[in-house]
């Protein structure tokens, strides 16, 4: 009788525990419906898979908060009710304050009076025009995955990609960013509590007149291979072969988006995106290799000064080349940096998104790089000079344009 208490127990347990795994990734889809202003259907849809959430587990304070947070946008229901409850359960996004629904960023063609930023030699500025490209600092998190904890997933040139992007970054010639304002993380140091780590960098740090980039080069996980339908980014110690686990290991999609929309306040933000083509290497799980979808890319560049860069459209591949030791997004991406430092993003997106295509054709591949921008009058240069850069940054040359 013990024996089988105690396998009825851990049945028991082994239930809720699937069952809050699928209702922290109903919590993601309902967050992917979140926009600054959200059609009614998206809010009760949003609602409806909260519950659902709740349902599935109980405990899961954040499905009560965000509950709390859907039901007083619709006006409906008791947001009190579903407070109190994720006050109980200690629901860290309660505890964050966290607010999908507010932007970070002032309205289109508000002026702004510069902080004091926390790195030295910072000096404070007077009030300015959003629409300037100008910045006082620029920060930039990459991370890029190559050797995987389940060398399954390993690819080939993804370490390589970010270690590029990096050094570039910190050119003087090119990215004009300060070494000490550039983190790379990769490889086994790329885990999902690392890269939310380097996020957290971005938001500390940054200010109004910042420029802030998030490069990323690893797998994606498709909406299908998912138990709830989220999007996910692969990390270093992502567990892919378990579905009901997948939540704990990886990086929502719609986390990263609500990063750039709700907690950065640079009103220059570059979000870089190249998830790799797997060559198979994901066959019993994540099968199909996604780009960003065109959901999170118009919920990512709400706000001011937001752009945005993905290596293919949501349905096609992000594939890797020998002859180039990188991924033909970024290689490109590079190249077009160097020889456009000074053009704006959107220009240099022109140039890559046609020699992309062009060689993937070649090779007898689809691959059609994305852009979205939040605005045309707020341009994002990543090779302009930031306003700190008296005494550190070298002579620059003149711009080169192709």
């Amino acid at each position: 009788m013990r024996l089988w208490g105690a396998l009825l127990a851990l049945a028991a347990a082994g239930h809720a525990q699937q069952g809050c795994a699928v209702s922290k990734d109903l919590v993601v889809r309902a967050l992917e419906l979140v926009s600054a202003s959200p059609a009614r259907d998206d809010l009760s849809n949003g609602l409806l898979l909260l519950k659902q959430a709740e349902e599935a587990c109980d405990e899961n304070g954040d499905a009560w908060y965000y509950r709390s947070l859907f039901e007083r946008k619709l006006g409906q229901g008791n947001p009190q009710y579903s407070l109190g409850k994720a006050r109980e359960r200690n629901s860290p996004a309660l505890k964050s304050a966290e607010d999908p629904f507010t932007l970070s960023t002032p309205a289109r063609g508000v002026a702004v009076v510069a902080h004091d930023n926390p790195a030295s030699g910072a000096t404070a500025r007077t009030t300015r025009d959003i629409h300037q490209p100008a910045v006082s600092h620029k920060w930039a998190l990459v991370a890029g995955v190559g050797q995987f904890h389940n060398p399954r997933l390993n690819l080939k040139y993804t370490r390589n990609d970010a270690q590029s992007v990096a050094d570039l970054l910190r050119d003087p010639t090119y990215g004009r960013f300060r070494a000490d304002h550039v983190r790379l993380i990769a490889d086994s140091e790329a885990t999902a509590v690392n890269i939310r780590a380097g996020l957290n960098w971005l938001v500390r740090n940054s200010t109004e007149d910042d420029l802030a980039v998030i490069y990323i080069a690893t797998h994606g996980t498709a909406r299908e291979q998912d138990a709830a339908g989220a999007s996910y980014v692969v990390a270093y110690d992502t567990d892919v072969d378990s579905l009901d686990g997948l939540y704990s290991t990886a990086i929502p999609m719609v986390e990263i988006t609500t990063v750039v929309r709700t907690r950065i306040k640079a009103l220059k933000v570059a979000v870089i995106l190249d998830t790799c083509h797997s060559q198979g290497a994901l066959a019993q799980t994540v099968t199909i290799p996604q780009s960003i979808s065109s959901q999170t890319l118009d919920h990512i560049k709400e706000g001011t000064g937001r752009v945005i860069l993905a290596a293919s459209r949501t349905e096609e591949s992000s594939y890797e080349l020998a002859k180039y030791s990188h991924g033909l997004f970024t290689y490109y991406l590079l190249e077009g940096l160097r020889q456009q430092k000074d053009a704006p993003l959107d220009k240099i997106y022109q140039w890559v998104a046609a020699q992309v295509a062009r060689e993937a054709e070649a090779n007898g591949w689809k691959q059609h790089p994305v852009f979205g921008s939040s605005d045309e009058d707020s341009p994002v240069v990543l090779g302009i000079a930031p306003q700190d850069a008296i005494g550190w940054l070298g002579p620059a040359g003149p711009p080169a344009y192709r």
